[in-house]
């Protein structure tokens, strides 16, 4: 009885169908999260500054069984504003609606305050806020005929201060913010807004942010320590709680930060 009962429950991620709209997902949180969602039959529109390794994607996401039909490729810088009206112009030209917004494209800058220049303030502000809080108003008034989600890649550190990574925390913390304050406003529309908060993610991103390798291997045994359940996390990890709550499962849930970070938001170092 029992088993005949979970055959005829929907699917854990209930996207079959759905159009999302994924940035950064050239690489990283963004590449896993594009590949769960073509998992669950979702039809993707794949944004980010690198043609090359979007068309790689793709070609994973073909793998997991989207049709080319399915996929939509964009190259798109999310600091340019009409790079992000192209995005979802050319979105809403080939799918007819917008269900699903993941707004992930992001960047870290090593430096404490007095150590960031304005324009390195500017620069992070625009990709890991600026850029969110712009494609999310461009995507609102589809996500309201959908009633559909947003989903923002926001950090730990958006709530919890890193002294060397002062800019990129000062970003995710307005985005944690908006994430709140969008979640409130669209209620009414019944669009869900929500963010992930990772701990630290095996990505590209330390490089990015300047972690030389001897600042990486020492970090990593730090981590055994402040991500309580063990060191740093992966890529799938994260994409798994943003499938979770851009799917029907997360229904009466908005306004959330999910903390993906092995319990790093409540321990008492950082």
């Amino acid at each position: 009885m029992y088993l005949n009962y979970l055959k005829l429950q929907p699917t854990m991620a209930s996207l079959q169908d759905k159009i999302a709209i994924i940035t950064g997902a050239s690489s990283g949180i963004g590449e896993k999260t594009a590949l769960l969602f073509a998992e669950s039959k979702a039809k993707v529109v794949l944004a980010s500054r690198t043609l090359e390794n979007l068309e790689k994607v793709a070609s994973l996401c073909r793998s997991k069984g989207l049709s080319k039909n399915d996929i939509l490729v964009i190259p798109c810088d999310v600091t340019n504003d009409d790079n992000l009206k192209t995005l979802v112009d050319e979105t809403v030209k080939k799918f007819g609606r917008i269900d699903v917004l993941v707004n992930n494209a992001g960047k870290g800058n090593m430096g404490n305050v007095m150590g960031t220049s304005e324009a390195t303030l500017d620069e992070t502000m625009n990709t890991n806020f600026k850029s969110s809080y712009n494609l999310s108003r461009l995507c609102v008034p589809h996500l309201i005929k959908t009633q559909g989600c947003i989903v923002n890649v926001s950090s730990v550190l958006g709530q919890r201060a890193g002294p060397h990574l002062s800019a990129y925390c000062i970003a995710k913390a307005a985005l944690d913010m908006f994430t709140r304050l969008l979640a409130l406003e669209l209620a009414p529309q019944k669009v869900r807004v929500n963010s992930v908060n990772p701990g630290f993610i095996m990505t590209s991103f330390a490089d990015n942010a300047g972690y030389t390798n001897d600042m990486q291997a020492k970090y990593l045994e730090r981590l055994k320590v402040i991500q309580p359940l063990g060191g740093a996390g992966k890529p799938e990890d994260v994409a798994k709680a943003i499938r979770f709550l851009a799917s029907d499962d997360a229904s009466f849930t908005t306004g959330h930060l999910l903390f993906v970070d092995s319990g790093r938001h409540g321990a008492i170092s950082s």
